[in-house]
């Protein structure tokens, strides 16, 4: 039952793919800037949680408030301090400020840690599930229930709670919203803190699973790139549903033909999807949903 198995953790890696992606893909559709530091983020969110397991010995899993409150903070100082500076001004100083702070990440945690490579390591995160001929281990299952619930959440704080109605009326008329009394400077703040700290979310999740070295974020944020282009810029929706496509996509390829070259696939398919569908597979801009 090889196949099952490969879908399954095929799933596993979309859905880390989706909380890292859905959290750029907010951010992009409220703020309008493309944070090119998420994957950088990611790194730090992965160490911070390195260093609570290895220090203290927390449970990555209990570890998760904890870390997605720290990046959430972290997130809301990014845009209050650097990023509004540069909202409304030419896109380049928009996307370099974020690279600039994804260097300064990537490097300050290559001088903290150094360049080996880290792992959390839990008692059971190696137990095998079985269910239906499908085995997957019980770290495995974890990253996918709380990515899901992380969406989920994520949908319902947008359409459930006051703040999230805000978040959606900026997202498509900024200047409506402003005229409406929102503080539109705060919604830009919160909505990047949100983003962020999914990704602290998604560091939690996928600590047991992967390996944590300087560059351990960067792929996850160049497939969150993708994930959010094929979904369609702002559509938090086709961002996870792009994500999962992706993961189970590249699983397969990588089980049945060649890990090495599964990464390239994931770059063929977007050139192909790009050329079929320039706004994405879902191809609404405008939405926050």
């Amino acid at each position: 039952m090889q196949l099952p198995s490969a879908i399954a953790s095929g799933i596993a890696l979309g859905a880390i793919y989706a909380l890292v992606a859905v959290g750029l893909n907010l951010i992009f559709g409220v703020v309008k800037i493309i944070n090119f530091a998420q994957g950088a983020l990611l790194t730090l969110a992965l160490y911070a949680v390195f260093e609570l397991h290895s220090t203290v010995g927390l449970d990555p899993y209990l570890a998760l408030p904890a870390v997605a409150a720290v990046m959430a903070g972290i997130g809301y100082l990014v845009q209050t301090t650097l990023v509004s500076r540069v909202l409304g001004k030419e896109r380049t100083s928009q996307l370099l400020i974020t690279f600039g702070l994804a260097m300064v990440i990537s490097n300050g945690c290559l001088a903290l840690w150094g360049a080996d490579y880290r792992s959390v390591t839990i008692s059971y995160g190696d137990s095998v599930l079985g269910f239906l001929g499908v085995r997957v281990t019980v770290s495995t299952a974890i990253a996918v229930i709380g990515s899901a619930l992380a969406v989920a959440f994520l949908y319902l704080f947008l359409h459930r709670s006051r703040i999230g109605t805000a978040i959606r009326a900026v997202a498509q008329q900024p200047e409506s919203a402003e005229l409406a009394g929102i503080n539109v400077r705060r919604v830009y703040a919160v909505a990047f803190a949100v983003g962020t700290g999914l990704i602290g979310v998604a560091a939690s999740l996928m600590a047991p699973i992967y390996p944590i070295h300087p560059g351990a974020g960067d792929s996850f944020g160049i497939m969150a790139f993708i994930v959010v282009i094929l979904g369609g810029l702002g559509s938090v929706f086709g961002a996870a549903l792009a994500a999962l496509a992706i993961g189970i996509i590249q699983n397969l390829f990588a089980t049945y033909v060649s890990v090495q070259l599964s990464t390239a696939l994931v770059f063929l398919v977007f050139i192909v999807a790009m050329i079929a569908r320039p706004n994405g597979i879902f191809g609404r801009t405008a939405r926050i949903a």
